[in-house]
């Protein structure tokens, strides 16, 4: 007889030894199901889904140039912030801005888990970030965070009362093909005046043309951006597509420069390896509240996300539904989001309440129906010689 074998009369009930074999079977077998188990999940976390398609050649699992969006985090904007020269204010609330995971390696684990989940969604590259490679569009990323950040201190100085920025022109990005100024101006010119009309910004600017008429000859004084030459040109007016009778000019992509005005402060926003733009209503919201007594959230923790123009309107920004999931993840009492994305965050939020908004005053607003202290916002800089807007 084998050392294997095992006589039934070695069985019976009630006999220790043979029950002692049965729970060592049975816990071997056990422990190695959970290894293979344990093993199965590890590597779904590890392989690449491309490659488990790849078995059946032609008939990949996951495109090679998917990516996988994931909740991010909901953390804390004030801890980013430093301010000098400037007393700043605690508050019991506080904002968080809302970030989503991007991971270009799209593992099998992921993509099970895409299926499974609403907050985890595959997608193709190209449709994210376009043509650039990884190191470009890194680069744009922490481009567009830094000028987000700019645009989040200037508007929420306005806020406040305090001209952080001077505007002294309008440029812009393009020309339309054929158009009154097709060959006349170059990208990198800026409009400074418009016959004896001083062109500061886009309300100037709009003065004039609804003061002229399609076909109308005006005369541009435009100075070069760099290197700062100046010319005059004749445009004649053309025809604006979408408003008859209306002067056009054709130009693209049009913004203001400005220059930054020297203030007696200073504020520094420390993003670290973060970027895109999305974090500006947060950023805005947060200098807010650090800059003026009460508590501008009302004890509350609010998450925020949205892009922020320096004169305060809120745009639309990617991966809400993720951002939305991070925000839920981390017990926030309100998601503040642009107004086109409420219906998409809503999906992903659970039960926090969802705002919309289309610029940094609704959003103020929000926080005030939330029980915020959101009246009489206003820096006070005569000490340091300079004066509020209001004063």
């Amino acid at each position: 007889m084998s050392e294997f074998d095992t006589p039934t009369e070695m069985l019976q009930p009630g006999d220790d030894s043979s029950a002692r074999w049965w729970q060592d079977q049975f816990s071997r077998r056990l422990a190695i199901v959970v290894i293979v188990l344990v093993a199965l999940v590890i590597g779904s976390s590890l392989v690449p889904a491309q490659w488990l398609g790849r078995i059946v050649p032609g008939h990949s699992v996951v495109d090679d140039g998917s990516v996988v969006l994931k909740p991010g985090s909901a953390s804390s904007a004030e801890s980013r912030v430093t301010i000098v020269n400037l007393p700043v204010y605690g508050a019991d609330g506080e904002v968080l801005f809302t970030t989503v995971r991007i991971d270009s390696r799209v593992t099998v684990w992921d993509w099970a888990m895409s299926a499974l989940s609403d907050d985890i969604e595959l997608g193709s590259r190209e449709e994210i970030f376009g043509t650039r490679t990884v190191t470009e569009q890194r680069e744009r990323s922490l481009e567009l965070m830094q000028g987000s950040k700019d645009s989040a201190v200037v508007a929420a100085l306005g806020i406040l009362g305090v001209q952080a920025i001077e505007a002294t022109g309008v440029g812009f990005n393009g020309v339309v093909e054929d158009g009154p100024v097709d060959g006349i101006l170059e990208v990198g010119e800026v409009i400074i005046v418009i016959d004896d009309s001083l062109i500061t910004d886009f309300d100037s600017l709009r003065v004039v043309l609804n003061a002229s008429t399609p076909g109308q000859t005006a005369t541009f004084t435009v100075e070069h951006h760099e290197t700062g030459a100046l010319r005059t040109i004749d445009v004649v007016y053309g025809v604006r597509p979408d408003t008859p009778g209306a002067a056009f000019i054709g130009i693209e992509g049009p913004e203001v420069r400005a220059i930054d005005v020297d203030l007696p402060f200073e504020i520094e926003i420390d993003s670290g390896s973060i970027g895109g733009p999305s974090a500006g209503l947060a950023f805005a919201l947060t200098l807010i509240d650090l800059l003026t007594e009460g508590d501008l959230t009302g004890g509350n923790r609010v998450a925020v996300t949205g892009t922020i123009t320096a004169g305060g309107a809120v745009g639309n920004i990617g991966g809400v539904g993720q951002k939305a999931a991070a925000a839920l993840n981390e017990g926030a009492d309100l998601f503040i989001v642009p107004a086109d994305l409420v219906d998409t965050a809503t999906e992903h939020a659970g039960d926090i309440p969802v705002i919309g908004v289309a610029n940094l005053e609704e959003a103020l607003a929000a926080l005030a129906d939330l029980g915020g202290e959101t009246s009489e916002l206003a820096l006070n800089l005569t000490d340091f010689g300079v004066l509020g807007s209001g004063d």
